[in-house]
């Protein structure tokens, strides 16, 4: 496990030189929260009249908006798939295979440690943004910023994990990024936009029992009405959907080697 930590920290000292790539997402993430902001002023009424919206308050959804557009910036999706397939189709991989690690592990840290560099930058941003357009988040203490910070570091290392193991379809199918279009977008609907309890009833559970609650809803929820209940569950919901997808993503590279190794490389 060692030699893979050793693996984020080298990816993670390597991405502090890409400063300029960082600015640039930073500042499109602040014009599209301000363009959220506008969008939601409107839906509310005006300032938002303090009316409730499904529980929520115009304060609470943008703060949700702010932590899931978080999310959506520091993971890119299209790129974790593209590290994985592009090795695979252009035989790369077969290179890597007598390396004394796992190349399923090796990807998986290399390219947590590129989105948890961003997810340092992106949060501070966010909440300087949500601060100016909003002012503070009622009921939020200090005390839960360290749960959340955990809660989004799980969060980033799932989605990592699970667009990944997305990557080694790449072993059977011609391109893999089409499977990932379909799963960000649905991450978008069911997460980004809206939180859970704008779904209808019977489609809540469904959601939150889903890894798009353990990868956006749960900590974007955490973060606009924080409980220790509510962190417990979406913990638990991380850590099983991250042990869930090792597996898969561990049994899908070890076939997909073995077909490497049958074709002869």
């Amino acid at each position: 496990m060692t030699k893979y930590f050793s693996v984020f920290k080298t990816s993670l000292r390597q991405e502090t030189k890409t400063f300029a790539d960082l600015l640039t997402s930073i500042i499109s993430f602040a014009v599209i929260i301000y363009i959220f902001k506008m969008l939601w002023d409107f839906i509310y009424g005006g300032n938002g009249g303090g009316q409730l919206i499904y529980g929520y308050s115009l304060n609470m959804m943008i703060w949700y908006m702010i932590m899931a557009e978080i999310l959506m910036y520091s993971v890119r999706a299209t790129n974790v798939t593209k590290a994985f397939s592009n090795d695979i189709k252009s035989g790369k991989i077969a290179y890597q295979l007598n390396k004394p690690y796992n190349y399923y592990a090796y990807q998986v840290f290399s390219q947590s440690a590129i989105f948890i560099w961003k997810l340092i930058f992106l949060v501070p941003t966010g909440i300087i943004v949500g601060l100016l357009l909003l002012g503070s988040i009622e009921n939020f203490s200090f005390i839960y910023i360290i749960p959340i910070l955990f809660s989004l570091f799980l969060a980033t290392f799932l989605t990592t994990i699970i667009y990944g193991t997305v990557g080694l379809l790449a072993f059977w199918i011609e391109e893999a990024t089409p499977f990932t279009w379909i799963i960000q977008k649905i991450q978008m609907i069911l997460g980004l936009f809206f939180p859970p309890e704008f779904f209808p009833f019977w489609l809540q559970p469904i959601i939150i029992y889903s890894p798009i609650y353990a990868m956006m809803s749960g900590p974007c929820k955490l973060f606009v009405d924080f409980s220790w209940d509510l962190f417990l569950q979406v913990s638990i919901s991380q850590i099983s959907y991250i042990i869930l997808f090792v597996v898969i993503g561990l049994i899908l590279y070890k076939f997909g080697i073995k077909k490497v190794n049958v074709n002869g490389g």
